[in-house]
């Protein structure tokens, strides 16, 4: 492989995110101004989960890379999870600012619970290849954030109503980067280049079913009656 394992890995996600933004319908939706208060709420109550289980693998990820006796891998993760601590709670509190019919019976979508699955599967073939899932999901975030960001205010979600995305896309503007060095400074060269990236190329997959899911939650709610209801 002529090229780093991070540039391979930085290629893949570049590419795949410009196809995102042309054919997304969440993105669609967003674009047009037509996210109703349902799909937010799915999609709020979907970055709780994920937030909190992350932190959980990473954790996690941090012990299977002691007893790999990989310390530094494993010193990247205890580190990596400081940073995420309190994540959940941004995403639950602007859900209590959301009418009531929009957050009633809310569960994850079942496209954030199969990231959080593949985290799992990724930690368990080796902690390199969730540490390259991070780095997808940080850099998916600084790359997309303030686009993400000006879409939602399209259908009335100003900043301080998704502060999950906002104060998210904050912590993570240099993270991403770090995670693309930590992918060079700590691969051993196993799993292979090929084996990592398909690992990323699932999360991608994953995402895109996610995206639809929210695109297509639905609830009859006036867009002003939505507004009136979130901070300002």
């Amino acid at each position: 492989m002529t090229e780093s394992l991070s540039a391979v890995v930085k290629g893949s996600i570049d590419a795949w995110a410009a196809r995102l933004r042309t054919h997304s319908p969440l993105v669609r939706a967003a674009e047009q101004g037509q996210l109703g208060p349902r799909s937010l709420a799915l999609y709020l109550e979907s970055l709780r989960f994920v937030f909190t289980r992350s932190h959980a693998n990473i954790i996690a990820a941090a012990e299977r890379a002691d007893r790999m006796q990989a310390p530094e891998l494993a010193a990247y993760f205890r580190g990596k999870a400081a940073e995420e601590v309190g994540h959940d709670q941004w995403a639950a509190n602007d859900l209590q600012h959301l009418p009531s019919r929009a957050v009633a019976g809310l569960e994850p979508a079942a496209g954030s619970v199969a990231l959080v699955s593949l985290q799992t599967a990724l930690m368990e073939k080796h902690p390199i290849c969730f540490l390259a899932y991070t780095v997808w999901a940080e850099y998916l975030t600084a790359s997309l954030g303030d686009e993400w960001l000006r879409m939602l205010a399209r259908s009335g979600y100003e900043r301080t109503s998704v502060s999950a995305v906002a104060l998210h896309l904050e912590a993570d503007r240099d993270h991403a980067f770090e995670g693309f060095e930590a992918l060079d400074r700590l691969w051993q060269g196993v799993p292979t280049a090929l084996e990592i990236l398909d690992g990323v190329e699932h999360a991608e997959r994953a995402f895109e079913a996610f995206c639809v899911e929210i695109s297509e939650a639905s609830l009859p709610v006036a867009v002003g009656d939505v507004r009136s209801s979130l901070p300002t």
